[in-house]
């Protein structure tokens, strides 16, 4: 854009930390893809403009970089300070570009783009896609350090989502916990679940594919998938395979981004177990769909989770799936237990309902049928008439005349 260019006001800015290759981010990037198609003008606003899947933002959609880079192998604390830091940066552009919406793509950035929408003189709607459930409220027996922490985190929250226009649920458990946690009124919430493109998934999992752990005659293979990082909680998927793989041939497999250094821990703790020889970190797939398609299960323990793109996938694939109820949304894709088994996060159960399922018939037909009931399409529509209903709903001055390096300035 030619610095003298006039800057129209944008209906839908999207702002997350990076590119990362998370559920978050491919959620954002299809959205902004949509509402762009739509006729909404659209730009994604990042901290930093980098990650693995950068290479898939929409064309025609903008990217803004809002800070300055910290790498790959950031902590959460990392991420914290670097997003805090850019909240002058996102308030002065909230006022340049001044967009009818300001879409928060993941909680990792909810509280900022609240400080942002505090701070800017501009009448942006602020919506928040609520993508994890709230911290748990901790046992009465616990620290009190450990209370203060979580009172701390819900005032947090509430604040955040007191100053929302609203409240973008990815599962009707979220959706519950925010009416019954929260001061947020009925009117703020609205569920958009996750969603799936089934004829994509079957296209990628026909695509030639050879791993000697999956060749004929090979021992069952149970797939962890995500990010390595403390709230996926593969350490108690480990320990829980470790108890299972003393009474049976088996071996585990996880795949995704190492973050801060898990994968060491986990190395280190499949060692001390004894089952380092069985247990594989891939790396992050661009393609995990064959994976699914030939392991045994796929199981979710994540500490937080809203609803897992990955446990849908597998489902997809036909994949058996299990799942603690720490993990938020998974009751509600694996119908209360009956699609797949739901245990409790502490690694004897949770090896006794990975057993339990490998030992039940594989069932493709009834996970494939569950998966078809969050079609990709149905929920970037509702996306997109949100967006276009919430703009709709915002009168801006005329637009100033800004150069996009005024607009950057730091």
């Amino acid at each position: 854009m030619p610095e003298t260019q006039e800057c129209r006001p944008l209906d839908v800015a999207l702002v997350m930390f990076d590119f990362g290759p998370t559920g978050v981010v491919r959620n954002a990037l299809r959205i902004a893809a949509a509402a762009l198609a739509s006729g909404l003008r659209t730009e994604i606003w990042v901290v930093q403009d980098s990650g693995t899947l950068r290479a898939d933002a929409p064309a025609g959609v903008e990217v803004l970089a809002l800070g300055a880079p910290v790498g790959t192998n950031y902590s959460r604390s990392d991420r914290a300070r670097a997003a805090k830091a850019t909240v002058p940066r996102l308030a002065e552009l909230l006022e340049l570009r001044r967009p009818s919406v300001l879409l928060s793509a993941g909680n990792h950035f909810h509280s900022f783009a609240a400080a942002a929408a505090r701070r800017a003189k501009a009448p942006t709607r602020l919506l928040l896609r609520v993508s994890t459930g709230l911290l748990p409220r901790p046992e009465a027996t616990l620290s009190p350090y450990r209370w203060m922490r979580f009172h701390h985190k819900r005032r947090k929250a509430e604040r955040r989502h007191g100053g929302a226009a609203r409240l973008i649920a990815v599962s009707q458990e979220i959706a519950q916990e925010l009416r019954r946690e929260t001061d947020a009124t009925a009117e703020q919430i609205v569920v958009i679940p996750n969603g799936i493109d089934r004829a994509a998934i079957e296209q990628k999992a026909a695509q030639p594919f050879e791993h000697q752990w999956f060749e004929h005659g090979a021992p069952p293979v149970i797939l962890g998938v995500g990010r390595i990082d403390k709230y996926k909680n593969f350490e108690l998927l480990i320990a829980a395979f470790a108890k299972l793989r003393r009474e049976r041939p088996l071996r585990l497999m996880i795949l995704g981004e190492e973050r801060n250094a898990w994968r060491h821990r986990l190395e280190a703790l499949a060692e001390k177990l004894g089952v380092a020889g069985d247990v594989r970190f891939e790396g992050f797939q661009a393609n995990p769909h064959a994976y699914f398609r030939r392991a045994a299960a796929y199981v979710c323990c994540s500490r937080y989770e809203g609803m897992s793109n990955a446990m849908l996938e597998a489902m997809a694939n036909g994949c058996p799936v299990i799942a603690t109820r720490t993990a938020t949304g998974a009751t509600e894709l694996l119908d209360e237990g009956r699609v797949g088994p739901l245990a409790a996060p502490d690694a004897e159960a949770l090896a006794r309902a990975i057993g339990e399922r490998l030992d039940a018939p594989r069932d493709s037909d009834r996970l494939q049928a569950q998966a078809a009931r969050y079609d990709l399409s149905r929920t970037i529509a509702a996306y997109v008439d949100l967006l276009r209903d919430e703009a709709g709903k915002v009168s801006l001055p005329a637009p100033r005349k800004v150069g996009r390096a005024k607009a950057l300035a730091a």
